[in-house]
């Protein structure tokens, strides 16, 4: 993969985590320190561009289960034939490892977490 097309896939791997971990509307001390540790690895200018996408991704949020059901499934479909099985099986990893910052599985985690799973064609176990 080209750096752009790294960079890219950690864009979207951000989002699908973001969204994940707020779709619980609860923000929890865990999840803040996780994403100030994913800013810190960037410099303040993509720090700022983070930042800003966090804000689009609220919005997202903001619309309710539905919307941010159709954002991951559009994200997961896009990237289903770029990331081979064991970057998905990684991606998944981290994206449980995600949702359980809080020590809790709310309803909707673990509704996108299935829907990532159909998508790649993985078992949940969440």
């Amino acid at each position: 993969m080209t750096e752009k097309s790294n960079h890219l896939l950690e864009l979207v791997m951000f989002d699908i985590a973001y969204v994940i971990s707020n779709c619980d509307y609860e923000y929890s001390a865990d999840e803040k320190k996780y994403l100030d540790i994913i800013l810190d690895r960037y410099d303040d200018e993509d720090k700022e561009l983070l930042k800003l996408r966090t804000k689009f991704l609220d919005s997202i949020l903001e619309k309710g289960i539905d919307e941010v059901k159709n954002f991951v499934v559009n994200l997961s479909k896009s990237l289903k034939s770029k990331i081979d099985d064991d970057m998905k099986d990684a991606y998944l990893a981290l994206f449980k490892e995600v949702i359980m910052l809080d020590k809790d599985v709310h309803k909707n985690e673990r509704v996108l977490y299935q829907l990532l799973c159909e998508q790649w064609d993985r078992e949940s176990g969440l």
